[in-house]
């Protein structure tokens, strides 16, 4: 049967980096000392890939990726620490976290309650502190899960794009995950449509979009009627409580199975 997913609103995930390795030491040369290479060089605007939060070394790890391939993060923004002494975890931790809300609005367009994508950000401890290089938040806007293919700045869309494929979404909205076509997932996403109107469609007016856009778009993407096929389709749509509080304003429509398994596209799929 056809599900309605409305959206729901969910805490902020904050990820920090529990403890930066320490800053190296200096190259022993003519010179009195060098300075270390910072750790969080990176700039807001920059693509990162996965990497583990938990691991006192993954600052380590961190170089800018290419927007336009397989990546996990995004540097949403970077925020300078100015007390000469390290104030402390909870005092960077309280300040990180403050900072990095107001970053990810402005970057993507929506609070992290009503994005899809997560919050996170990276903070030095007491050893980093001693590069002034880096006293500094790294904000960053992602999906811990990885498969961002694309710069998000700007996109503020809650529901997934067509052409998409995505985990169970018997979730939240915020918490369906996008999956790559090719590996197992669960749906895929054949049909979207803006929704002009100011206010939140009514029941009604939910019905025929559905009528419009999903089981219309449904025949000519599998190549079967929805009655007719092993699939189901699914429906997303902000409802009316949310209305204005999300930015994303479509119906979107996807196909799939809610046991999951499925793989690859079922464009023409005729089943």
């Amino acid at each position: 049967m056809p599900k309605r997913a409305d959206v729901a609103a969910v805490a902020v995930l904050a990820l920090v980096l529990a403890g930066c390795a320490e800053a190296p030491s200096p190259v022993p040369t003519p010179q009195p000392t060098v300075t270390p290479t910072p750790i969080f060089a990176v700039a807001a605007g920059d693509c990162l890939g996965a990497f583990d939060f938990g691991n006192p070394d993954a600052a380590r790890q961190i170089a800018p990726a290419p927007c336009d391939v397989p990546h996990a993060w995004q540097v949403a923004s970077t925020v300078p620490l100015t007390d000469l002494e390290y104030p402390g975890a909870e005092a960077v931790k309280t300040e990180a976290t403050s900072q990095c809300a107001k970053a990810f609005k402005k970057f993507i367009g929506a609070a992290v309650a009503y994005s899809r994508y997560t919050s996170a950000y990276l903070a030095p401890d007491g050893n980093a502190w001693g590069n002034r290089a880096d006293r500094e938040i790294v904000c960053l806007a992602g999906d811990p899960d990885g498969g961002l293919q694309a710069s998000i700045k700007g996109d503020s869309s809650i529901f997934p794009h067509v052409g998409q494929c995505t985990g169970p979404q018997d979730v939240a909205p915020t918490d369906v995950r996008i999956v790559a076509c090719a590996k197992k997932h669960n749906y895929e996403v054949y049909a979207e449509q803006k929704i002009t109107s100011k206010a939140a469609p009514t029941d009604e007016e939910i019905n025929q979009l559905v009528d419009d856009v999903c089981v219309a778009g449904f025949e000519s993407f599998v190549g079967l009627t929805s009655a007719k096929s092993t699939y189901e389709y699914t429906w997303f749509v902000a409802g009316s409580d949310l209305w204005t509080k999300v930015a994303d304003h479509r119906i979107v429509c996807s196909v799939g199975l809610a046991k999951g398994g499925v793989t690859g596209t079922l464009k023409g799929k005729n089943a």
